[in-house]
């Protein structure tokens, strides 16, 4: 039986942790292919370069896919998803996984999560329906959420959200 390719992204030390258990179990699961990406803040000087501490866990790093050198540069995000955007579409048609998993609330995560929607490879997204009062998170969890097939939450209020935002029931865990 081939082993099912299940793609990871990764852009920052926060969210790392709180998948990073997830991540093991995975890796060390017979049935799956674990293929971790890691871009965003993970591959930026200005925030300790990250990605290391992810090797030095000994979970495999499949891809470094670097969308923005500096977050001083005019219109950072704008061109970290447009750059994003082309590169995980480039990177899901060559890898072709089952599935693409997609943590939290930050913009790193809009780029693959449009490139594997418009490939039709199913999404599962983490910690979809939380709030994070005045900030621009909420909208993009809420973008997450509904490019996502599968949503897993931490909370009931959390999941009572996912649903309201028209979300399949029997799809949110």
């Amino acid at each position: 039986m081939k082993k099912k390719t299940i793609s990871f992204v990764t852009g920052s030390r926060a969210e790392f942790g709180l998948i990073h258990s997830l991540l093991k179990e995975i890796q060390s699961e017979k049935k799956f292919k674990l293929d971790l990406a890691v871009t965003g803040m993970h591959l930026m000087r200005e925030f300790g370069l990250t990605f290391k501490e992810i090797s030095k866990s000994k979970i495999k790093i499949s891809k470094k896919i670097k969308t923005i050198s500096s977050i001083k540069k005019k219109d950072y995000i704008i061109n970290c998803l447009s750059i994003g955007v082309k590169k995980f579409g480039d990177y899901f048609r060559k890898k072709k996984p089952s599935l693409i998993c997609l943590p939290a609330d930050r913009h790193e995560m809009l780029a693959p999560a449009i490139a594997a929607f418009h490939q039709n490879i199913p999404i599962a997204h983490f910690f979809g329906g939380e709030l994070s009062n005045g900030s621009k998170d909420d909208t993009i969890r809420h973008c997450l959420t509904k490019l996502s097939n599968l949503h897993f939450v931490t909370h009931p209020e959390h999941k009572k959200r996912v649903i309201q935002l028209g979300e399949n029931p029997k799809n949110v865990f």
